[in-house]
C-alpha cells in the first residue's frame, strides 16, 4: 500500500500561529503604555523629582517598546518561512511570547525603580530569557526549512542574536557592580536591532519565467 496523503485543508498553516502572536504583541504593547502615567503636578510646577521619575519610566517604556517591535518584526518573518507548523513548532512559539509577556512586568519594576540593582537584574534575565526564547524558535525553523536561503538568513541571523543575548547576560551580574553599567547594556539594544538588514533573493520556480522577490530580515 502507498502512504497516505493527507488532504492540503487539513493541513495545519500558519495563520493561526501567526494571528495569536499578533494580538500577544499588541496586548504587550498596550500593557506597557498603559503604565505609564504623566504625575499631575507637572503641569503645574516645575518639579524636578517627580520629572526624573517619570523619565525614566518613560524611557523604559521606549527601550521595551522598541525591543517588541523589532521581535514583532522578526516574528513575522520567520513565521513565513514556517508555512506548516509542527506541534513543537507551536510550543516554541508559546515559549517566547511567554516570555514576551513578561516584558511589562520588568519594565513596570525597572521603571518604578531605576537605581535597583535587582530590578535592572530582573529586566535583563527577562532580555535575555525573551531573546534566547526566539532563538531556540529560529534554531527549530532553520532546521525545519527546505529552502537555503531561508536557512542562510536564520543562521546569520542566529549569530547576531547570540551577541544580544550575551549583552543581557552581561547586564545581570553587571547591575550589581554598578547599576549605570546595566543601563548601558539597555540603551545599547535597541540602535543594533535597526543597524543590519540581511538581504536574500528567493527564487520561486513553477511557472514559465522564474518569480524573483526580496525577503528582508532584520535581526534578531
Amino acid at each position: 500500500m502507498g502512504a497516505r496523503t493527507v488532504d492540503p485543508e487539513l493541513r495545519p498553516t500558519n495563520r493561526r500561529v501567526e494571528s495569536f502572536s499578533d494580538g500577544v504583541f499588541a496586548i504587550v504593547i498596550t500593557i506597557m503604555v498603559l503604565e505609564v502615567h504623566i504625575p499631575d503636578r507637572l503641569a503645574f510646577a516645575s518639579d524636578s523629582v517627580t520629572l526624573q521619575r517619570f523619565g525614566a519610566g518613560y524611557l523604559t517604556y521606549a527601550l521595551s517598546f522598541f525591543v517588541i517591535a523589532n521581535l514583532w518584526v522578526s516574528h513575522h518573518y520567520l513565521i513565513f518561512t514556517l508555512s506548516r507548523p509542527t506541534r513543537t513548532t507551536i510550543w516554541f512559539n508559546n515559549l517566547l511570547l511567554f516570555c514576551i509577556s513578561s516584558i511589562p512586568l520588568a519594565t513596570r519594576f525597572l521603571g518604578t525603580h531605576p537605581l535597583s540593582s535587582v530590578a535592572a537584574a530582573v529586566y535583563g534575565s527577562v532580555g535575555a530569557a525573551s531573546t534566547a526564547a526566539f532563538m531556540l524558535l529560529r534554531s527549530h525553523a532553520s532546521r525545519r526549512s527546505h529552502n537555503a536561503a531561508h536557512r542562510d538568513i536564520h543562521h546569520r541571523i542566529l549569530r547576531k542574536s547570540a551577541a544580544f543575548l550575551a549583552i543581557y547576560l552581561a547586564s545581570i551580574p553587571l547591575a550589581f557592580v554598578n547599576v549605570w553599567l546595566a543601563w548601558i547594556c539597555f540603551v545599547s539594544v535597541p540602535p543594533m536591532l535597526v543597524v543590519p538588514i540581511i538581504r536574500a533573493q528567493i527564487v520561486t520556480k513553477g511557472s514559465p519565467e522564474d518569480e524573483h522577490h526580496d525577503v528582508e530580515h532584520s535581526c534578531p
